[in-house]
């Protein structure tokens, strides 16, 4: 056995760990990050091999059922038609994200209020506008600004790169139309974006082992330098449950390690706990504990942006694989509630480009396989780079069916149970999703697109999990308050998207990264 100890701990330590732990580091208290995962290898990915695209369906998949890494956890997702897809270690899943960072709009904080569905937030835009400031200025974000669709917002800190020829044409199809879009906001490293750092050879689209995304990656932009400011990170570190003590309060984390001489016991105690476990693995974390529920909430209102997309076939070569980083554009023409469509809120139309080599060879965009032997490579160059797609990602509705729970069929490599997914879509996404494939076809269509592709629904696409441990002033309805605190144990803290309490169109993580910082400063002032 095992003691560590620190004023506070923080569990997880990908990019909402990482912010939590880089705002409260320098501020004189001891602070320790912990993780089941450990530091990435970035250089030892491979991007360049020839085998990459094939490693990406095994050991560099997102989905940790299939990637089975030593630091990953069995999910039962049996119950979802939505799968997985994150990763453990020093910057969590987003060694594998496209590195988009947009912020919610103040319209997503008042869904019930001005739509009767839902709950409003405790908190406002307003209310977390600054620390989106400084979370964008540590990333090094770069973004255009003006978006209509946002307030008026400081400069952006680094250059955005060109939305590239296949962006181009997508877009005076928008404009022919006359639909909302604005580039992406883009984490690019505060090193930025201009040609002469040699930041970017653009082998293929944004994806992991990029050498460009390790400056996008939230080990290097977070968490490093909160170890530099004197915060500790201990990687390996798989917490088993909180214990708390005669006064309700927790008193320290259980974990198990693999040392040299075999398996270890640690506890950790600390005088504040901040948990950045995600979606799915916060309320794991409570649940395995038994603390933080007296609502019976933990793991309610699962949401999980569902996805579908539109992928297009063009007679001549789109632009999307071209030899410099490009910035992906949105539309939220159909963000808003509408009720002549027949739902409730609404979603986000997304470019991204076509399908990699292997990917177009086993059909990708296309849902035909080429053919091999001679007419093999005749089929690849009319395919490649002839093809780019909308994707459709929808404002899911919290409801209470929609769950994280403990799986009585699976457990981890200690015996616990594992998470377990129950999660089905509801009408209104499904009317939602729809709607969406009707547009993109009609845009893609009008930008000169001869064969459309239909995938209702991506099954790969479990990578925003929010609401699970949601946050709102009264302790009945909720699991913590506006500030991330439990409501039944007042030293526990939960510093990630599981608090959100509707979940947008609009990529989590920033708004999960700056309700991080938010929450850290909370707990440095109340130390």
């Amino acid at each position: 056995m095992t003691d560590l100890s620190a004023d506070v701990l923080v569990i997880g330590a990908g990019p909402c760990g990482g912010a939590a732990t880089w705002g409260l580091s320098g501020r004189g208290l001891d602070v320790l990050c912990i993780d089941r995962g450990g530091w990435m290898d970035h250089g030892a990915i491979g991007r360049d091999r020839p085998d990459y695209e094939r490693r990406k369906q095994d050991v560099l998949h997102a989905n940790p059922n299939i990637r089975r890494d030593r630091s990953d956890e069995p999910v039962d997702d049996a119950g979802s038609p939505i799968k997985p897809m994150i990763a453990h270690g020093a910057a969590g899943t987003s060694p594998y994200w496209a590195a988009h960072v947009p912020r919610f709009r103040p319209a997503d904080f008042t869904m019930f209020s001005d739509d009767g569905v839902g709950a409003d937030w405790p908190l406002r835009y307003d209310d977390l506008a600054p620390f989106y400031d400084r979370v964008e200025a540590q990333w090094g974000t770069a973004q255009v600004t003006g978006d209509p669709t946002l307030p008026d917002r400081h400069a952006p800190v680094q250059p955005l790169p060109a939305i590239g020829a296949h962006g181009e044409r997508v877009v005076r199809a928008l404009e022919d139309k006359g639909w909302h879009w604005w580039p992406v906001d883009l984490a690019v490293g505060q090193d930025g974006a201009a040609p002469e750092t040699g930041f970017c050879t653009h082998p293929g689209p944004c994806d992991i082992g990029c050498p460009s995304r390790q400056r996008s990656s939230s080990d290097r932009a977070f968490l490093a330098p909160a170890i530099a400011r004197g915060a500790r990170f201990e990687p390996g570190m798989r917490v088993q449950r909180l214990v708390t003590g005669p006064d309700g309060q927790v008193s320290h984390a259980l974990c198990r390690r693999t040392g040299p001489a075999g398996e270890d016991t640690i506890r950790v105690f600390a005088r504040r706990f901040i948990l950045a476990g995600g979606g799915m693995g916060t309320p794991r974390l409570l649940l395995l504990s038994g603390i933080a529920s007296s609502s019976g909430l933990v793991g309610r209102n699962l949401m999980l942006h569902p996805h579908a997309r539109m992928d297009a076939l063009f007679d001549d070569p789109v632009g999307a694989w071209a030899p410099q980083e490009l910035a992906g554009i949105i539309s939220l023409e159909f963000f808003a509630t509408d009720r002549s469509r027949g739902f409730l809120r609404g979603l986000k139309l997304q470019l991204s480009p076509g399908p990699g080599p292997m990917a177009i060879a086993r059909g990708g965009a296309s849902g035909q396989r080429l053919p091999w032997g001679a007419d093999h490579h005749a089929a690849f160059e009319a395919r490649f780079d002839h093809g780019m797609g909308m994707t459709v990602c929808v404002d899911d509705l919290p409801e209470h069916a929609n769950h994280i729970g403990l799986s009585t069929r699976m457990t981890d490599r200690d015996g616990l149970p594992a998470a377990s997914w129950h999660y089905r879509l509801g009408d209104n996404t499904r009317r939602i999703l729809d709607f969406g494939l009707e547009r993109a076809g009609e845009l893609l269509t009008h930008a000169g697109a001869h064969t459309l592709h239909t995938t209702p629904l991506i099954a790969q696409s479990g990578f925003h999990i929010m609401g699970t441990t949601a946050m709102r002033d009264d302790p009945a309805r909720s699991v913590v308050d506006g500030f991330g605190r439990s409501h039944d144990v007042g030293n526990l803290f939960v510093a990630d998207p599981s608090v959100f309490v509707t979940a947008s169109s609009m990529n989590p993580t920033l708004t999960g990264q700056a309700l991080a910082l938010r929450t850290a400063e909370h707990v440095a002032q109340d130390l």
